[in-house]
């Protein structure tokens, strides 16, 4: 049996992944102000997970035709805090759940 997101046409797919994604942007623009909020940074790990996954995986011309924020990679220093491991893990989670989705390895 398949799931929803798999039963509707690759087009379709990809523009929910991508209204998915700017909304994660959007939400979180302000997350390097907000340390005290991991699940804010993890949100934002997983956008830039599934921009990483999407890009990949062959839809970069439809990443480059949106509005999207530079990705912004963390400082050492951020990088063993609580909110940045939370960065990092929002990464791994949301380019695996990307390709999950897609079908891509």
């Amino acid at each position: 049996m398949s799931s929803p997101a798999t039963a509707l046409p690759p087009d379709q797919l990809l523009d929910r992944l991508l209204a998915l994604l700017e909304r994660l942007y959007r939400d979180t623009a302000d997350y390097r102000a907000r340390c005290d909020e991991a699940q804010c940074w993890y949100d934002r790990g997983y956008a830039d997970g599934m921009r990483a996954a999407l890009a990949a995986l062959g839809h970069g011309a439809a990443l480059a035709a949106r509005p999207l924020p530079e990705i912004e990679p963390l400082a050492p220093t951020e990088r063993v805090t609580p909110w940045g491991r939370a960065h990092a893990h929002g990464v791994e989670v949301g380019g695996r759940e990307t390709r999950d989705v897609l079908g891509g390895a």
